[in-house]
């Protein structure tokens, strides 16, 4: 008789665990986590309408530590506003924001600022509460220095 081997035993449960709903929430409830590292490909495969969201963000910046983005977004008829990510695909953390509304609104407008890793664009993405998502994006141009000190 084979008997596993304490790492093989562990392993297995953990693995088990993995393909179980997590703290009694549906399965799609857990797809959506993928969200909190997504890709610019990722995201543009989405194929998110941008109906409803206004997004001010500058094409070129000259420097990435302190970026300025303003959205003011409108839920279609019928919908409100549940939640706002704000996602950086070039970023090491590409969650760069996220918003829960305590209560849904029809409209939600915010200002902030933010650090980007370099050129890319910016994308907003909102949760209304049919489930449905929209989004949109603008890219921006990070520009450096043309002098540069070789000390």
């Amino acid at each position: 008789m084979l008997i596993p081997s304490r790492r093989k035993t562990i392993s297995l449960a953990a693995a088990s665990l993995l393909t179980m709903p997590l703290l009694g929430l549906p399965l799609a409830s857990q797809a959506q986590s993928f969200l909190n590292t997504v890709t610019q490909r990722e995201l543009e495969a989405l194929q998110l309408s941008g109906e409803g969201i206004a997004l001010d963000f500058p094409r070129l910046a000259d420097t990435g530590s302190s970026v300025p983005i303003s959205a003011n977004i409108e839920a279609p008829a019928g919908t409100t506003i549940m939640g706002v990510d704000v996602f950086l695909p070039e970023n090491p953390n590409t969650r760069a924001l996220r918003f829960k509304l305590a209560e849904p609104a029809a409209k939600f407008s915010f200002t902030t600022r933010l650090r980007l890793a370099g050129t890319q664009s910016a994308w907003v993405v909102v949760t209304l509460s049919d489930g449905t998502r929209r989004g949109t994006s603008l890219p921006t141009i990070i520009t450096s220095s043309a002098c540069f000190d070789e000390s």
